[in-house]
């Protein structure tokens, strides 16, 4: 996340994370001439003190100009 920007977005990646269970940032990107998916998760244990990161990247489409 760019923090230099600002608005709800940043917001909520500021917030409490106070019975949260997952949370999950989903980006579209191209990347030469292919559409991906990319996904970041970050699963809480039961009681909030610890978490679990995971990334996955997954081609969608290719992009053809024309």
């Amino acid at each position: 996340m760019n923090s230099k920007l600002d608005g709800p977005f940043v917001s909520a990646f500021e917030s409490d994370t106070d019975g949260v269970v997952k949370q999950e940032l989903v980006t579209y990107r191209k990347r030469g001439n292919m559409l991906v998916k990319e996904v970041t998760t970050r699963q809480f244990s039961a009681d909030g003190s610890d978490w679990h990161d995971t990334s996955s990247v997954q081609p969608l489409v290719e992009v053809t100009n024309g």
